[in-house]
């Protein structure tokens, strides 16, 4: 066990040799610093990238018509896929994991409000269509496009604040105003927020329903979109793929593997690609900051045989008036210990000072894009990386303990 002489004993035989102890220390500070340096920044890209990524459901599956590329079933090929309400219902009865799903249709257009206009995309959804692509409206900004709006063909119109802000005066009051579209008149229920800060021209969300009449008129969506629980795994993502392909080739009457007759696109896909990205670019920063510690080590091992050496008499003396083999263990390895940990606490202190400077500064405010968003590391992290540093102390002083141990009283005392 430490003691309190022997510590003071150790804090003297640092004070004698400042300058090599201040090197030392430094190289382990300096491998330190780097490791946690480097992972904050890989976690800070890591935010940034999921924060870009964050404007829809991370398990959002869309699908959409194309043309058939080979006949089935007495059908000729280029033949158009069109999909329709049909299939939404299809994809609820068919697959119980379906939480939320919306088909999608819509056009440029012009909105007009007292003698302004904009040019904007103004596309029919339906109320699943919201959390599918983490959309939200505030309090006191109205609501969404519900289930009544949808059925009854409500002509409505949700907003984004781009719109409000090129259509109405400062500080007017949106809802329960009305907008002209193609000389068709609709109220504004709600303002949305989305959290696409790349998308500079917004949508205006309508029902569904009524969308269909003026932009295909009547017949068929663009798209289909929907959020499925259980897409984890690889192997489980490109199961549902297949299964939606085969069951809507079965409803549309096209080959299975006709991959041109229907796309699909499985977000989820994407973000699992890009979690193994990161996790490739952690694994390789816990590499480099590992290697630069390592450096730091071994020059603490290194001026810990250099103190075993200088200290051969003192060791000497010591064994000869019945030190033990233990205490002269003990009396290195605390050395050691103490060297490694302070200057490895000095250097994780330093880091996660800067990680939290850096954090105030790359902060994300949704209209910069920010790469680096909240830069920083874990407390985990901090504890593991401490107790690696104990251990590797430990490591660092074994070898020349062990060599001070063996030393015969005899032969030290003839030491220079």
């Amino acid at each position: 066990m430490l003691s309190f002489d022997g510590i003071r004993e150790t804090l003297a035989t640092i004070r004698k040799n400042k300058m090599r102890t201040a090197l030392t220390g430094f190289a382990v500070a300096w491998g330190i610093f780097m490791l946690i340096i480097l992972l904050a920044a890989g976690n800070g890209l890591r935010n940034g990238v999921e924060i870009n990524m964050s404007y829809r459901a991370e398990n959002t599956v869309q699908i959409w018509g194309g043309w058939t590329s080979r006949p089935y079933k007495g059908f000729p090929t280029g033949r158009r896929i069109t999909l329709t309400e049909r299939d939404v219902i299809t994809l609820r009865e068919s697959f119980p994991e379906i939480v939320h799903i919306s088909g999608a249709v819509g056009g440029t257009t012009n909105i007009s409000y007292n003698h302004k206009e904009m040019s904007a995309w103004v596309c029919g959804v339906s109320p699943g269509y919201m959390p599918i692509n983490n959309l939200w409206v505030n309090d006191g900004d109205g609501r969404f496009i519900n289930d009544l709006d949808e059925a009854n063909r409500r002509k409505v119109i949700v907003l984004h604040p781009i719109h409000v802000e090129g259509l109405f005066d400062p500080g007017e009051d949106p809802i329960g105003k009305y907008v002209e579209i193609n000389n068709v008149f609709y109220k504004v229920i709600g303002i949305y927020q989305s959290s696409n800060r790349w998308d500079d021209d917004p949508d205006a969300w309508i029902p569904l329903s009524y969308a269909q009449e003026i932009f295909n008129r009547g017949w068929g969506y663009w798209r289909i979109q929907f959020t499925v629980n259980g897409m984890e795994t690889r192997e489980q993502i490109e199961d549902f793929n297949e299964r939606v392909r085969r069951r809507m080739a079965g409803a549309r009457s096209f080959h299975p593997e006709d991959t041109s007759a229907m796309g699909i696109w499985n977000f989820a896909s994407s973000m699992l690609e890009v979690r193994k990205v990161f996790l490739m670019i952690n694994i390789f920063i816990v590499i480099i900051g590992l290697a630069s510690l390592m450096a730091g080590l071994v020059g603490v091992g290194n001026i810990m045989l250099i103190t075993v050496k200088e200290r051969t008499r003192e060791i000497g003396i010591r064994k000869s008036i019945g030190a033990t083999r233990f205490s002269i263990l003990r009396m290195v390895i605390t050395e050691a210990v103490m060297i490694t940990t302070a200057a490895g606490y000095f250097g994780i202190v330093l880091g996660v000072a800067l990680t939290e400077v850096a954090g105030k500064y790359f902060v994300d405010t949704g209209d910069n894009g920010v790469v680096f968003v909240n830069p920083s590391v874990d407390i985990p992290t901090v504890l593991y990386a401490t107790l690696f540093l104990i251990a590797c102390g430990i490591v660092c002083g074994v070898l020349p303990a062990l060599k001070a141990t063996r030393v015969s009283p005899i032969e030290a005392m003839r030491a220079d």
